[in-house]
């Protein structure tokens, strides 16, 4: 039973691996614009007094790509940070048994994330929010947000799928 959920996840995991990797990449790029931007300030406000006018904002803007955007790539490396001081110590099926469950439970959260940021999105559209300083509209960041968590989403299926095929062998 858990050789086929293994050739199941992998075949996933290599789709939404290259996607996963690819909007990665783009959180990097927004990473280094955002690094170019702050230096050009700095440069422009101790050289010559004029700071980029709300240059603050726009790299708080940005940061949501970075962050929401690398969010499913640093998951399928195995990237992000975990607490298993107790779980190492149990036998091989028992981590597994725990990994879906701590699986399925983020697949429950990213899903009500992605929808709620979805939901703040629509609102933010029609009620025309946007930034008091540049008048960018919000929106397009939740959405953002709800694409990394929808990422995210699919990130936890593949590990979901594993951690069962790991608890059920024998």
């Amino acid at each position: 039973m858990g050789n086929w959920l293994l050739k199941a996840a992998h075949s996933l995991e290599t789709a939404i691996g290259m996607l996963s990797r690819a909007f990665g990449m783009v959180a990097v790029v927004i990473l280094a614009a955002m690094m170019m931007l702050t230096v050009s300030d700095i440069f422009m406000r101790f050289f010559f007094n004029s700071p980029i006018t709300a240059s603050v904002e726009i790299t708080e803007s940005l940061m949501v790509g970075v962050a929401f955007l690398g969010f499913a790539w640093c998951a399928v490396n195995g990237a992000h940070i975990k607490v298993d001081l107790l779980v190492v110590r149990l036998p091989r099926r028992a981590q597994g048994i725990f990994d879906s469950f701590n699986s399925l439970a983020l697949l429950g959260v990213c899903a009500v994330f992605a929808y709620q940021a979805f939901s703040e999105s629509m609102v933010a559209r029609r009620d025309r929010i946007e930034s008091i300083v540049t008048g960018m509209p919000f929106y397009p960041f939740y959405l953002i947000v709800a694409f990394g968590f929808i990422l995210m989403l699919l990130v936890m299926i593949i590990l979901l799928v594993r951690s069962i095929a790991e608890a059920s062998k024998r």
